[in-house]
């Protein structure tokens, strides 16, 4: 049986859950639709669907069809776009994952490099701060930050987010530099209130090893991105991710102070589902937002006589 237009009918029947919404994406009407999976049943001998006016479900025999199916036609998307990669740039919707802070103040904003590289991907950004379920959404591939639980995805390690301590020049002018974590209280801390409404510890690298301190804000703020307005409109001083930082320091908006106690802050990880091989697509996203990471993140460290950069290892592993 070689009738792949019918198996691929069935496996979006089944994903789309309804003839009507199948019908649409492939382009055809929901009566064509229904006739390919007749026929495919037909040539099986094997009821697949039981259908009725109100619900759609699989047989046993379908929902075993479908599993090898879905992996057999993902495995031939994957072979014709390894075949056609050398000869043409990557094609077609993008569908990632991304944290809100991560998402406006690192990625976004530089989402013009990545755009002009690959004029023919279309990029869609599901932003939020939840865990995104990558097979229930739909997503390509996530960035996530910190510990990982999902052991069903494939990660691989893109960076830190190094914390450091920054402030506006109108600040330093006014009220100078911290001189030491001590010399903290003497100045206005403005501080990240978390989720659980609890402020933010800061942490710092010293020669005595790492060290969490809690801060007495002069100003809290639930929200990151407000956090680096209140810093660069002159209101205080404030502990942060540098990536997330990294625009407002290019622009001179924000200056780093006590550089020698920058920290190595929480591992960000891009997340995939399990697939034998990736689609162009996600590759060269991956490639963009480690040379972002390289970019914005990891020099500043480097510079100012921090460890090296992470050594990628050769093979991804699970989440």
């Amino acid at each position: 049986m070689e009738d792949f237009s019918a198996i691929s009918a069935f496996v979006r029947v089944v994903d789309a859950k309804t003839f009507a919404a199948a019908a649409k994406q492939l382009g055809m009407t929901p009566s064509g639709v229904s006739r390919a999976v007749t026929r495919l049943e037909t040539q099986l001998g094997a009821r697949l669907l039981f259908r009725s006016t109100r619900s759609l479900r699989m047989t046993d025999d379908g929902a075993a069809f479908y599993a090898r199916c879905k992996e057999i036609l993902a495995d031939l998307n994957e072979a014709t776009e390894a075949l056609d990669r050398a000869n043409r740039k990557p094609t077609g919707k993008l569908r990632v994952g991304i944290s809100l802070s991560v998402g406006r103040a690192a990625v976004i904003p530089r989402l013009d490099e990545f755009e002009q590289r690959y004029p023919d991907i279309r990029l869609e950004l599901s932003m939020t701060d939840s865990p995104s379920n990558l097979n229930g959404e739909g997503l390509d591939c996530a960035i996530r930050v910190g510990q990982l639980d999902d052991s069903s995805l494939i990660a691989r390690k893109i960076g830190y987010l190094r914390n450091i301590v920054c402030a506006a020049p109108a600040y330093l002018e006014r009220f100078g530099a911290p001189r030491s974590i001590d010399d903290l209280k003497n100045h206005r801390c403005i501080n990240y209130v978390l989720p659980n409404g609890r402020p933010r510890q800061w942490q710092f690298d010293t020669p005595g090893g790492q060290q969490a301190v809690d801060i007495d804000a002069h100003m809290l703020i639930n929200d990151g991105e407000s956090v680096l307005q209140a810093v660069a409109a002159g209101l205080g001083i404030t502990q942060t991710p540098r990536m997330l930082a990294s625009c407002m320091l290019d622009k001179g908006m924000l200056e780093v102070v006590m550089p020698e106690t920058i920290s190595t802050g929480k591992p960000v990880w891009i997340v995939y589902p399990q697939r034998k091989h990736l689609s162009a697509r996600v590759q060269v996203f991956i490639e963009w937002v480690r040379d972002l990471f390289d970019r914005t993140n990891e020099p500043m460290a480097a510079k100012l006589g921090k460890p090296a950069k992470q050594t990628r290892p050769p093979e991804p592993v699970e989440a």
